[in-house]
């Protein structure tokens, strides 16, 4: 439980140690760096990102040691708005939150797609039935007509993709695996390669890292719609929205379904 005459920090530092864990278990959990927990136990948020990302990293670390994060995380941010900002009421009139808006706007763009897909679909199965309709009516009198005649697609030959794999981007098993990271505005990222802590900065428009790993590289990464990833010098998917807050595994079992064309 959350002490009153201690600060929210502390109270995490009390609530870790009364459960014997150290900040590299909570780290392996939460995939929050060390240093970075280290920051939010002593009250010093100089190190971490701030905003958005901070308050994250609260409710992750709160909820990790089973605690409600919205009391601890009201009391960082009355003790420091700055680093965490302000946290928006039930007496905020005339306030939507940027979750609630992107949520609206997914839920908006799923029903375009369903709404897309669904036009194709309609019109493939009214091809079959007319197709069957006019076999049902139509006479053939000569093998020659017969031959003549070209059955329509089966749905799976009409819809079947092979999917093309391109071998030189397929690492060998003793071979490094090369993840460049370029952002195109200001995005906090922390990474933790075959175990070890590597990389944990804002990084701004222009930066670029290259981590290369050998089993499993941990990215964390807090604004994950303007960050660009390259995987062995070939594009990868966005790993998130703008403003998402995102914690990708990337390891030899499944770093080519991140790219582009998977």
């Amino acid at each position: 439980m959350v002490k009153e005459d201690i600060g929210p920090g502390a109270s995490l530092r009390v609530a870790r140690e009364s459960r014997r864990l150290s900040l590299s278990d909570v780290s392996e959990s939460t995939k929050i760096t060390v240093a970075s927990l280290k920051g939010l136990e002593d009250e010093d948020l100089s190190a971490l990102p701030g905003g958005v990302y901070t308050r994250s990293f609260i409710k992750n670390y709160s909820a990790a040691l089973d605690l409600d994060p919205e009391p601890i995380l009201a009391e960082f941010s009355k003790r420091h708005p700055t680093d965490v900002g302000h946290q928006i009421t039930f007496e905020d009139v005339n306030v939507t939150s940027g979750d609630e808006h992107q949520s609206d706007q997914l839920m908006m763009r799923t029903a375009v797609i369903v709404a897309g897909l669904s036009i194709p679909v309609l019109i493939f199965v009214g091809y079959l039935s007319l197709a069957d309709n006019s076999e049902t009516v139509e006479v053939i009198n000569t093998e020659e007509s017969e031959s003549e005649v070209l059955a329509p697609a089966s749905p799976a030959e009409a819809i079947r993709v092979e999917p093309q794999v391109d071998a030189g981007q397929i690492a060998l098993p003793d071979e490094e695996l090369v993840i460049e990271l370029t952002p195109e505005g200001d995005c906090w990222v922390s990474a933790v390669v075959d175990g070890v802590e590597s990389l944990s900065k804002l990084m701004k428009l222009g930066d670029r890292e290259t981590i290369r790993f050998t089993d499993r590289a941990i990215l964390n990464v807090g604004d994950a719609g303007v960050l660009s990833l390259k995987i062995n010098n070939r594009m990868t998917k966005s790993l998130g929205r703008d403003g998402e807050v995102v914690t990708a595994t990337i390891d030899r079992s499944n770093y080519q379904s991140y790219f582009l064309d998977q």
